[in-house]
């Protein structure tokens, strides 16, 4: 199949979806051994079946699917009614990473603004019923990813999610939402201000068209593009039975460096992460640094340059001292003197910028960036 297959091709994939019998990995194979979806259609039920080796009864659904690609048309209509957009597993926006899983989605739906740097990210799951400690932890760690150029991704579920694409949108960085529900169907209706946010700072993705409920059996499925999407996974609270877990598991099957933040004992909230980190499956961390630390190889590309992409606008002076901070903290008096602004002037840009959230004062004199 040509790279960024035109409207027509997208139709009839979508319209291939729908057959009897044929899912991701069928529908790909289909592709790879005919060339395009409209070759599939041409070809008699019985190739198409010796070719898959699958029963008449699904290559005639086949057939029968490209006879009638009305709700297909319809679907791409819709996406382009709500100002979203369509990723197949050809195109050249396809996550690169997603392509790698056991069961890579085919289509993706897409709504926000698309970027190369969301192939530096780091998923962040966890619970809907949260302690308070996790309430504090997950937006930090999110942010401190975020604030690096590190994109972060998450389910916009209630709990851990939420919190998790807060931490990201607040310090100035990208996240991915992947939801189990077609981009016009939010779920939880509650977060539909965070559903707007992210599209405007990030993006969310779906494999479910528009139309499609939220079904309780989406989410697992969706969990394996969260993890596929991501270098490696953050797990904040989660039962041993929870959604998070299952997210955990198929990381683990994906190859993914898998990272869980200690729960207190004895709470069924906390015993799935820290039974991962009892057996030696998950790396306990308890801040977004040291995930960056295990992962610095991987983030290296993103992590000189994307920081400074998500900063607000500088004016020369507050760049200049922003630049003086690069390697870390430093006296006010050194700040004065390899800068030449005056101490009355430089206090009235440091307190501006701590307001900005750029950077902070230490003690002993010191400041450094956030």
């Amino acid at each position: 199949m040509t790279d960024n297959p035109n409207r027509s091709e997208k139709i009839a994939l979508i319209g291939l979806l729908s057959a009897e019998g044929i899912g991701n990995t069928r529908a790909i194979e289909l592709v790879r051994l005919f060339g395009s979806v409209t070759e599939v259609f041409s070809a008699p039920a019985g190739e198409i079946s010796a070719a898959i080796k699958v029963p008449l009864k699904v290559s005639r659904s086949i057939v029968q699917s490209g006879r009638n690609l009305e709700k297909a048309e319809k679907v791409v209509n819709k996406i382009d009614q709500i100002g979203a957009r369509i990723v197949t597993f050809w195109d050249s926006e396809y996550p690169v990473r997603l392509k790698t899983i056991p069961d890579p989605p085919v289509v993706l739906y897409f709504m926000g603004e698309p970027s190369p740097l969301y192939d530096y990210a780091v998923g962040v799951v966890g619970t809907r019923s949260l302690s308070d400690h996790a309430k504090m932890i997950t937006p930090k760690i999110a942010g401190e990813l975020a604030a690096v150029g590190v994109t972060v991704v998450s389910g916009m579920a209630l709990g851990v999610d939420s919190l998790a694409h807060e931490g990201a949108l607040r310090s100035g960085g990208r996240t991915i939402a992947v939801i189990g529900s077609g981009l016009d169907v939010i779920y939880p209706p509650s977060n539909r201000k965070l559903f707007e946010r992210i599209t405007g700072q990030g993006v969310v993705i779906s494999e479910y068209p528009p139309g499609t409920k939220p079904d309780p059996h989406h989410f697992p499925k969706r969990n394996r593009i969260i993890s596929g999407l991501s270098l490696g996974l953050v797990v904040i609270e989660g039962g041993k039975k929870s959604g998070a877990l299952i997210t955990a598991r198929t990381a683990i099957e994906q190859g993914r460096e898998l990272f869980a933040v200690p729960g207190a004992a004895g709470l069924s909230r906390s015993a799935g992460v820290n039974m991962l980190m009892k057996d030696g499956t998950a790396q306990m961390v308890e801040s977004g640094e040291e995930v960056i630390e295990h992962l610095h190889s991987q983030l290296a590309p993103v992590l000189n340059v994307s920081a400074t992409l998500t900063l607000p606008k500088l004016d020369e002076i507050e760049k200049k001292i922003y630049e003086l901070l690069e390697d870390g903290p430093r006296l006010v008096d050194e700040i004065v003197r390899q800068s030449g602004i005056n101490t009355v002037k430089l206090n009235q840009m440091i307190t501006s910028m701590q307001l900005k959230g750029l950077i902070q004062r230490y003690s002993g004199a010191r400041i450094g960036r956030t």
